[in-house]
């Protein structure tokens, strides 16, 4: 047969091409495409979870798992976005898993970690969420040696419950806001529990190690609090600390032989640039090896430290909590950080007319040490904490440690300040002026300046150790009131008198402290709850306003009866603040509010005798006072037959910063709140 050389060009092509097409074919069916990211939903044993898969993630290479646990009220969802766990999961290629809990469980949805059947291994809640654990791992290619649990609030409570009855699973945790082992075994008790700690940490140690039974093994901890959480004290960070130290003493070696104790080997002063310093203590076991870390962010509320804004739960003015957890548990991914920070002052040096406040910033979370007298700043030199205010030519010196322990180069700014500004002292004017009166007068002290007023009542020459005016001052008996005021320039006004005559019968003053047992505050809902412990007024971040309202009871039952009174004034004194409180409302009510002398959280929004009798001032300092005098309607509204009672509030912003000022109760010696009235009979 003869073949022409045209056909046999044509089926060796035909030859090639199908060749050509099978290798292509093999090759495309051999590279995988790129895998996307998934959020889905699974159960286990009717329990509803939620898995994150990064992108990265291939079958065969290992990766690290983290369980995260909501809060109260919280869902799968929010913890997500509020921690940003799947971003970082993303980035770092791990499986995040989110369980969650039901209301029919528990109706605020929180984990019930203050109830027995859910403290140990094998029931109860533990038990379904390291069955999730475990269907994930198998279900997936996990490194067994890098799962860990995190949470907040409740979810950080079932996180150290987590670490104690399945350390086998979990090789590290991480507990944001959260409680010692077996804080609490009631509803009763957890309320203690998270307004003033739970029992001896050492004691719990134990406990949680007996919890481990023969799976005993050390676990890796770390903490995040904020010192001004009123949901769940920080007191609580301290214990946890304690208890885990004891546990793992005796996990690492089956000895409680101190090799592992809750006294810190570092402790590192830190901020975040624009935002919250914290303290971070470091605790190692006797070979170096960190074991446990904390933080306590200042002034932070019941929140998830860092994270976005928006967050019901997140403070984004603390440190990046969930970055911070990763690098304890997995260690840095950056290949550590060796970049010094850099500080800059503002205004810059150079000359002034007048007195300047200089800010010290930092582009990163760092310590800033300065000196004001020329000499070069150490780590032992003054820490930077706030606006230095400089009135006189100064040399300032300064320098940041970041938290990698990098220190930057010492930088030096002059500010020179010229002579001049206000020598003119401010003048005080007292209304009504000194006379004689037939009634009880309230005098108004003022300025013609921006300047702060003193003044004493017995004839006293005042100083700026006497009591400051913050409103009108009621005289109901013959007095002498002696002032002065001080402007913001420091010119001191010479002290003036003016005396007041008052006619009629003769007063009578008393004064009474409250009641310590009874004072505390009432809480807007079941999660503030009410406390007889603490006397606060303002909210705790986190978008709330108006959430904490304090409670002071007096017995007014030695008034007699049928007298008149004229005058009455509620004295507080500071014990801390917390953000920005303008202005404190009081409400009087004749009896007990809630008719228990007790505070109750019914208290918070039950009807008084009388509203807005008073508006107190906020101290200026810790220990400071503010008085204020009582309205006609709140003189009407003293008991002459027993309780008397007080409800504080105050309005706030309701944004992510906790707002939040707390007084002295009556159990103080000398600090608690004063009702002082004054009657004729």
């Amino acid at each position: 047969m003869i073949v022409s050389s045209k056909y046999r060009f044509w089926r060796q092509s035909r030859a090639l091409w199908l060749c050509v097409g099978l290798f292509l074919f093999l090759w495309l069916t051999a590279v995988p495409s790129a895998q996307a990211s998934s959020f889905t939903t699974h159960t286990y044993n009717g329990r509803t979870y939620k898995l994150f898969v990064p992108s990265g993630y291939s079958s065969g290479t290992a990766v690290p798992l983290v369980v995260m646990l909501h809060g109260c009220s919280q869902t799968p969802d929010n913890i997500a976005s509020e921690t940003e766990l799947n971003t970082y999961a993303e980035a770092q290629t791990f499986i995040a898993v989110y369980p969650q809990q039901t209301s029919a469980s528990n109706n605020l949805q929180c984990w019930n970690w203050f109830e027995t059947a859910h403290q140990s291994r094998g029931s109860g809640e533990p038990a379904s969420i390291a069955g999730i654990t475990n269907q994930v791992i198998g279900q997936y290619t996990v490194d067994t040696d890098q799962v860990y649990v995190a949470g907040f609030s409740a979810g950080a409570a079932m996180t150290v419950i987590m670490g104690a009855t399945y350390p086998d699973i979990y090789s590290g945790i991480a507990v944001g806001a959260g409680l010692e082992y077996k804080a609490a075994t009631s509803s009763i008790s957890a309320w203690t529990a998270m307004s003033s700690g739970g029992p001896n940490p050492n004691t719990q140690g134990n406990a949680a190690y007996n919890a481990m039974g023969s799976n005993a093994d050390l676990v890796r901890v770390i903490v995040f609090h904020g010192t001004s959480d009123y949901t769940v004290q920080s007191v609580n960070a301290d214990q946890v600390i304690s208890q885990w130290a004891q546990t793992d003493d005796r996990a690492s070696d089956g000895s409680d032989d101190n090799n592992i104790d809750d006294t810190a080997e570092q402790t590192i002063n830190g901020s975040v640039p624009g935002g919250r310093s914290f303290t971070h203590t470091i605790y190692e076991d006797d070979n170096g090896n960190v074991v446990m870390e904390k933080y306590l962010i200042s002034g932070m509320g019941h929140a998830w430290s860092g994270g976005p804004s928006g967050g019901s739960y997140t403070d984004p003015q603390g440190p990046e909590a969930t970055e911070l957890m990763l690098d304890f548990f997995m260690g840095s991914t950056s290949g550590g950080d060796t970049t010094p920070p850099v500080t800059t002052a503002s205004p810059a040096g150079g000359s002034y007319s007048s007195a300047v406040n200089v800010t010290l910033s930092v582009n990163e979370s760092a310590t800033t040490y300065y000196t004001l007298d020329g000499s070069t700043p150490t780590t032992s030199s003054a820490q930077y904490s706030g606006p230095i205010n400089i009135s006189t030519t100064t040399t300032l010196k300064f320098f940041s440690v970041d938290t990698a322990s990098n220190a930057e180069t010492v930088q030096t700014e002059t500010y020179t300040i010229s002579s001049g500004g206000d020598t003119t002292p401010p003048v005080t004017t007292a209304s009504p002026a000194g006379g004689s009166y037939s009634s009880a007068v309230n005098i108004t002290l003022s300025v013609n300046e921006s300047a702060t007023t003193y003044y004493t009542l017995d004839g006293s020459t005042p100083t700026t150790s006497s009591a400051q005016y913050s409103g009108p001052i009621n005289i109901s008996a013959t007095t002498t009131l002696k002032f002065f005021s001080v402007d913001t320039a420091s010119n001191v006004e010479a002290v003036k008198t003016e005396t007041y005559t008052i006619s009629g019968g003769t007063p009578t003053t008393v004064s009474f402290n409250s009641i310590g047992s009874e004072d505390g505050y009432a809480g807007s809902s079941y999660i503030e709850g009410a406390n007889a412990y603490i006397h606060q007024v303002g909210d705790r971040g986190s978008l709330t306003s108006d959430a904490y309202r304090a409670i002071l009871s007096f017995d007014t039952s030695s008034i007699p009866n049928g007298a008149t009174i004229q005058s009455a004034t509620l004295r507080i004194y500071r014990l801390s603040l917390a953000g920005s409180v303008s202005s404190i409302t009081v409400d009087i009510n004749t009896g007990a509010l809630s008719g228990s002398n007790s505070v109750q959280l019914s208290d918070y929004g039950t009807a008084v005798s009388a509203s807005n009798v008073a508006t107190l001032s906020v101290p200026s300092t810790n220990y400071g006072y503010s008085e204020a005098s009582l309205s006609s309607a709140g003189l009407s509204a003293v008991n002459l037959n027993g309780r008397t009672q007080f409800r504080l509030r105050t309005s706030t912003t309701a944004d992510y910063f906790m707002d939040n000022l707390t007084i002295y109760g009556g159990e103080s010696s000398s600090y608690a709140p004063v009702l002082t009235i004054t009657y004729t009979e």
